[in-house]
């Protein structure tokens, strides 16, 4: 059984976008606010109930969800005549230890923003039966065979619609209840120009022009929840920093377009053993070459048992890998310092788009001899290198003279200024004391298009918000009684009112349960109707539960 974990993209607390599956957050990623011991002391033993007529829906009030937690427990208790109520966590890392742990009673906030570009991202990592980020515990046989046959499919055609067919089973279940899809949102200074936010929500820190006379981008972070390793960074406080200092064997365009960076070549004939070739004159920012030993060395370190690396699940489908004893994956072969195979335990389609996720990034040699000072000082070979992080304070990155990459840096450094809630990062931009913010408060959404303008940014990223209810729960269990609940719950959220109420067009309802900027995407899933608001079925499908057995 895989150990559950939680990804960047998925379940954050202060990051910009909050997420992933879930856990997201993500996407995604940042805890480091309190909001006092009022909120967070109810929550703090994890109280809660899931019968006698109440429901509870936790979320960690030191990031932006308390408007909408609210409000979605006031539409469904109010359609449904039950009380459901938020129970806050001061700190996201409390939240998260109860759902790791699976301590938690009731419903949960999750979300994902995705690793890397692919449908199958969303689905695999959050509702395939042992994968590292399936909070609910989720198990479907239906699901799992439509899974693997979609990663085995001969093109990329084929696998779209098995996974479209995949979704239709989780519309079924409903795992997970899809709240709505969240843009990345924020704004920019009057310093700086050419600012875009990627397919993931962040900024293309890159590409940011500047007049200051030292040509630094000054720019929101929060602090890094773990030192930087690339295997052991799965928050978008300390994700948005490795992915800067490190080049993986694919890069993503703005566009969430694959484009091979360090790897010249990889290539499969089954989708299950591929053969990756490297460009020849990569470098680390100390000198030493990128080879093939340094992918090998960096994925067996993250993959191994003991190291309890956060992102290790990204291995599982290597041959070798093992959640239950150290091991060496032995699917990984090198065939000379430029080129290795990689021979996986099935066929993985979306294999390449992996290799693009940090997990996946080459380290140094000198990495091995002392992992966690390294951690406090990243060499990598990307297009920053690393200068200096004040913890709690700033991560310093200047402009890699060496970088043999494909993307242009136009500036000459980043600095993250490491903020603990929103309202900070705002104020300093509307007095240009910040560059680029990727996080807007509540309490300025409905004003900051108004405030900044041609400098405000709002689009769509591949980022979605919803909550779950384990599947082992009492009255929700994988079974009638169970599916009937979930569904009834999810037809008594009134998610358009909650969007244009709240949001001020920064979240669009979900009809799927991945993103409109995934490639292949469809809003015409087969069942999702059960997303829609209607207040009389969602009664109906309650009663027809209670006829099964009270709750």
């Amino acid at each position: 059984m895989t150990t559950a974990q939680i990804s960047r993209r998925m379940f954050g607390g202060l990051g910009a976008v909050g997420v992933t599956a879930l856990l997201l957050a993500s996407c995604g990623s940042n805890d480091s606010a309190s909001t006092g011991s009022s909120e967070g002391a109810g929550a703090a033993s994890g109280a809660g109930s899931a019968s006698g007529g109440k429901l509870t829906l936790a979320y960690n009030s030191d990031g932006p969800h308390k408007a909408w937690v609210e409000a979605v427990c006031n539409s469904v208790s109010n359609t449904l005549g039950i009380s459901m109520e938020p129970l806050p966590f001061a700190q996201f890392s409390e939240l998260r230890a109860q759902v790791t742990d699976r301590s938690i009673v009731g419903a949960f906030r999750t979300g994902w923003q995705a690793d890397y570009p692919a449908m199958a991202n969303f689905l695999g990592a959050q509702y395939q039966t042992g994968a590292g980020s399936n909070d609910s515990d989720y198990s479907s046989e239906e699901f799992d065979t439509l899974l693997a046959e979609s990663a085995a499919a001969p093109d990329e055609a084929a696998a779209t619609d098995l996974l479209i067919k995949a979704q239709a089973v989780l519309m079924k279940d409903l795992p997970t209840i899809p709240l709505w899809y969240q843009n990345g949102f924020g704004g920019h200074s009057t310093r700086v120009s050419d600012v875009v936010f990627n397919w993931k929500s962040v900024p293309e820190y890159r590409q940011i022009k500047t007049t200051a006379p030292d040509g630094i981008i000054l720019t929101n972070s929060t602090e890094p929840q773990n030192p930087l390793v690339p295997s052991n960074t799965n928050e978008t406080g300390g994700g948005r920093v490795v992915d800067l200092l490190f080049s993986m064997l694919v890069r993503f365009e703005a566009d969430g377009t694959p484009v091979n960076e360090v790897a010249e070549s990889i290539e499969s004939e089954d989708n299950q053993t591929y053969t990756i070739k490297i460009k020849d004159g990569w470098t680390f920012a100390d000198g030493t070459p990128v080879t093939s030993d340094s992918f090998i060395k960096a994925w067996n370190y993250g993959a191994l048992l003991s190291n309890a690396h956060l992102s290790s699940y990204f291995y599982d489908v290597i041959e070798g890998f093992s959640y239950e004893e150290d091991s060496e994956l032995t699917g990984l072969t090198k065939v000379d310092d430029r080129t290795f195979t990689v021979k996986l335990t099935a066929p993985a389609s979306d294999f390449r788009l992996r290799l693009g996720y940090s997990a996946f990034a080459p380290l140094p040699e000198s990495a091995f001899a002392d992992m966690d000072a390294f951690g406090q000082a990243p060499v990598g070979n990307g297009p920053y290198k690393f200068d200096s992080w004040t913890h709690d304070g700033e991560i310093v990155l200047s402009k890699n003279a060496d970088y043999k990459g494909g993307q242009t840096v136009s500036n000459e450094g980043v600095t993250f200024t490491l903020y603990t809630d929103y309202d900070a990062a705002y104020n300093d931009l509307l007095a240009d004391a910040v560059d680029v913010i990727d996080a807007i408060p509540d309490s300025a959404l409905s004003s900051f298009a108004t405030e900044l303008g041609e400098r405000a940014i709002n689009q769509p990223g591949a980022v979605i918000q919803g909550f779950s209810i384990n599947v082992n729960a009492e009255h929700f269990k994988m079974d009638e009684e169970g599916r009937l609940r979930r569904a009834a719950i999810s037809r008594a959220i009134n998610r358009k009112e909650i969007c244009d109420t709240l949001y001020y067009e920064t979240r669009t309802p979900a009809s799927d349960f991945t993103s409109p900027v995934i490639a292949d995407w469809t809003d015409a899933v087969e069942g999702n109707e059960v997303l829609d608001f209607d207040e009389a079925e969602a009664k109906s499908l309650w009663e027809q539960a209670n006829a099964i057995a009270e709750f």
